[in-house]
């Protein structure tokens, strides 16, 4: 409801249905109400509720007498209080993940129009079963591309790998975040417990018409937690196994191609014409493929490739290896099985090598790059092997560049490696592709985070990739998944310091990009790496490592035993640059129930030891986090002293994003001090460089303090036009945190400017964010904002109750202040004692 003049009726109740994390059918049971009836208000087909229905409705929702008055009127058409409700965050774009059309695709009709039969009878999951090889995924594709018109916010695809040999299959939790952070939610703001998660997802989807094609799903379990609650939602699942334990399910089984079909499928994907009298030899193809898409079209790649081949010697070679594999146990894909061994033995030794190889390989995918390392080739002969092997089917690139085996191919190519390649071959094989990853992640982060070299292990070898920093975080962005990969196959392996290795060199990136759920897995691996070699040092990192994730996903408590153990072991070992990190993230545990130690102590060591040692990335973080202690404390020219030293070691280090810090907190700073001329132009430097740098976190706190310092300066018309900017960049990225600061922002603006109902519709706007979380410093701050809105309007009974939820809520989290220097308890407390309880 972004856009501009007051909302009707179905606005404002689809949005408080989403605020109460209810879908139309559960509003209408717990109402008495038909939810054909609640459809239809909220898309404007019916008339309004009146009386007792509106009453109803109004209780489930829990709204307020301000919310109920508002929706009433609204019901009536009568004028009110413009309040949009901001309940999900925007997304930059509708994602569009289908992969592209199958190739070749025939026959299914039957199957196709009972997918559509089953979408519009409200079954809102499909699962699509079948055995390997018979289609699955293009049935899914295909019919996910002719639903995608229906599903106009978006199509997203997810392959949970559930049966693939060597990759494992993806947790939920994982799947998860892939789709939340497709549909615009930042890293950081996705819940560690599985169960938060799902419900946080299904929040974010209601009433979204979107289509989510999940494939290669092992069980009901798997799956269970990424179904959307909401019927606006359309789910397709691909499967070896029925599915049964799903609800709102229908099925939809995959057979093996009829024989007319496979035969068309075969001469289409060959590009065969049949001679006279061909049929029979066509039908036997088919036959001895066992009419399974996957071996028919490679089957076709086989001839299409041999020129000189007819279709009787494609026929032969076809007999000869299906004799050869009839004792096989799995004959359910006897003819997978013959195609992929008439291809393999077609080919030149050194790509049935990098076929072998390539079965080696524990990540999803890999480019010519990494396929290189793994084959000791150079990388144009390694992209020709690829390239090669796509042409005849026996590796798919869904997205250019990259290449990925069907599950029935990667076991082929495994159990061939197995058998062909010595144990020691297959070991050094995987640990190039594990070296390859190591120095290519720490070549990245050498161009996008260079002030983190000196907290990075050595790579095993130089890498010079010509990147730019957006190059080199998109590198980690994609390979993410294979690095995760090679660390388990490392650990598996008994590679210890190479997991140790992996895990140092790209966790500063995941830290900037609040991947933690990837970041604790991979540390603690390199915490039981580091027991395995006895390397105190690396458990001392390690350690330190988690201690960091901890605290970011707000166990202190946790954060602090491993940041003490860190500290513990890294002076004992004489591990400086450790100590320092450890004493810094132990300060911002304090207040929070961890360590117990004065932060002022931590700070006051951390700075030391990095002067000591001469680590300017140490002091940097030292005077940033000292300045923004004594900001807090009140204590500004200290303060300002710490950001002006933070600011030059960011500009000697290149570390734009601390620049950027450094430069608000200069702003910030001033302002305090009443220096409001000098904090606008920091803010306004801040700015432009953020701008510049790619950094929309530090743009966006650059012009929300920009707002502030202007506002307060005594021009709450310009502090306007910034907190609307900062409005529509969080929009864009998809971050509710700072959606939250600009309404609050702008209704205290409004506040500022005299117009009350414009600062209670965005007060009440900004409400809305942390109500699902029960984000109790934030809700107190919105209802303080309330409160001061109806006391500008002459309620002062409703201001009353706001101020006291405000006060209320900052006692239930033991606090008397918000980040927010304009609510605290005193000044509420003030408000509140200021006029007497009937007035």
């Amino acid at each position: 409801m972004a856009g501009p003049g007051p909302p009707n009726f179905a606005e404002l109740l689809r949005a408080w249905r989403e605020r109460a994390l209810l879908t139309q059918e559960e509003l209408g049971r717990r109402a008495g109400l038909d939810s054909r009836t609640l459809r239809r208000w909220e898309s404007g087909e019916s008339v309004r509720p009146y009386g007792r229905s509106l009453r109803l409705v109004a209780d489930v929702l829990a709204l307020d007498d301000d919310e109920f008055a508002l929706l009433a009127a609204a019901a009536r058409g009568a004028g009110a209080p413009a309040v949009a409700l901001a309940t999900t965050p925007a997304v930059p774009d509708r994602p569009h993940q289908l992969p592209p059309a199958p190739s070749h695709f025939v026959g299914r009709a039957a199957e196709l129009s009972a997918v559509r039969v089953h979408v519009a009878a409200g079954r809102s999951v499909i699962v699509v079963e079948g055995m390997a090889g018979v289609g699955k995924t293009a049935f899914a594709v295909q019919a996910g591309r002719r639903l995608a018109p229906d599903f106009p916010d978006g199509q997203l695809y997810l392959d949970l790998h559930g049966f693939s040999e060597r990759t494992r299959p993806l947790e939920p939790r994982d799947g998860l975040a892939r789709m939340m952070r497709a549909l615009g939610v930042p890293s950081d703001r996705i819940p560690i417990d599985v169960e938060e998660c799902a419900a946080q997802f299904r929040s974010l989807v209601a009433d979204r018409r979107l289509l989510f094609v999940y494939d290669n799903v092992a069980d009901a379990g798997q799956v269970a937690p990424l179904l959307p609650a909401a019927p606006s939602c359309q789910v397709l699942t691909t499967s070896r196994y029925r599915l049964a334990g799903l609800d709102r399910g229908a099925t939809i089984r995959l057979g093996t191609l009829p024989p007319p079909t496979a035969v068309e499928l075969f001469a289409r994907a060959a590009e065969f014409s049949a001679p006279p009298g061909a049929g029979s030899q066509l039908t036997e193809v088919a036959e001895l493929c066992g009419r399974l898409p996957l071996a028919l079209r490679i089957a076709a790649a086989r001839l299409r490739s041999r020129p000189s081949w007819r279709l009787t010697d494609l026929v032969a070679r076809l007999r000869e290896q299906r004799a050869a594999i009839l004792d096989r146990p799995d004959d359910q894909t006897l003819g997978v099985s013959a195609a992929l061994d008439l291809s393999y033995a077609a080919l030149d030794e050194p790509i049935r090598r990098a076929y072998r190889l390539l079965g080696l390989v524990p990540g999803p995918d890999v480019d010519s790059a990494a396929a290189a390392a793994l084959f000791a080739t150079g990388v144009a002969d390694a992209g020709a092997a690829l390239e090669s092997l796509q042409d005849l089917h026996l590796l798919d690139e869904a997205q250019a560049g990259r290449y990925s085996f069907h599950d029935l191919t990667r076991g082929h190519a495994a159990r061939l490696a197995q058998a062909a390649e010595a144990d020691g071959d297959r070991l050094d094989a995987v640990v190039r592709l594990v070296d390859h990853y190591r120095a290519w992640a720490s070549a990245a982060m050498d161009v996008a985070h260079p002030y983190t070299r000196s907290r990075r292990p050595d790579p095993p070898y130089a890498a010079d990739p010509a990147w730019t920093a957006e190059q080199a975080n998109a590198w980690l962005d994609t390979e993410l998944p294979n690095i995760l990969a090679c660390a388990r196959a490392a650990h598996e392996l008994e590679l210890p310091r190479s997991v140790v290795d992996l895990a140092g060199t790209v966790h500063r990136w995941l830290i900037t990009r609040a991947r933690l759920g990837e970041a604790d897995v991979l540390h603690r691996m390199a915490l039981r790496s580091a027991g395995d070699l006895g390397d105190r040092a690396a458990a001392a990192r390690a350690h330190g490592d988690i201690g960091r994730v901890r605290r970011r996903q707000h166990d202190y408590p946790a954060a602090a035993r491993h940041l003490e153990q860190a500290l513990s072991l890294a002076t004992a070992e004489g591990l400086t640059l450790v100590e320092v990190e450890a004493h810094l993230e132990l300060a911002a545990t304090v207040k929070y129930g961890g360590s117990s130690v004065d932060p002022d102590h931590h700070f006051t060591r951390a700075l030391q030891l990095a002067q000591d040692a001469g680590d300017e990335l140490g002091e940097l973080e030292s005077h940033t986090e000292i300045a923004r202690a004594r900001l807090n404390e009140g204590d500004y020219r200290s303060a300002a002293r710490h950001f002006d030293l933070a600011l030059a070691l960011a500009r000697q280090l290149s570390y734009r994003a601390r620049e950027v810090n450094a430069l608000i907190g200069c702003g910030r700073a001033d302002a305090e001090l009443g220096h409001t001329s000098a904090a606008v132009v920091w803010f306004r430097r801040a700015v432009a460089l953020a701008r510049t740098e790619g950094i929309p976190v530090g743009e966006l706190a650059a012009l929300t303090n920009l707002g502030h310092a202007v506002r307060r300066g005594g021009d709450p018309s310009a502090a306007l036009h910034s907190y609307r900017e900062v409005l529509a960049i969080a929009r864009r990225i998809g971050d509710l945190n700072w959606q939250y600061e600009a309404l609050q922002s702008m209704g205290r603006a409004y506040l500022a400017l005299g117009d009350g109902r414009s600062a209670l519709e965005h007060h009440l706007r900004a409400r809305v964010i942390p109500e699902r979380e029960r984000l109790c410093a934030d809700l107190a701050r919105a209802e303080d904002g309330l409160g001061d809105a109806h006391a500008l309007l002459g309620d002062r009974a409703q201001a009353r109750r706001h101020w006291q939820t405000a006060l209320d809520l900052l006692a239930e989290i033991g606090v008397d202040h918000t980040d927010d220097p304009e609510t605290h308890r005193e000044l509420i407390t003030t408000k509140l004692t200021s006029e007497p309880a009937g007035s």
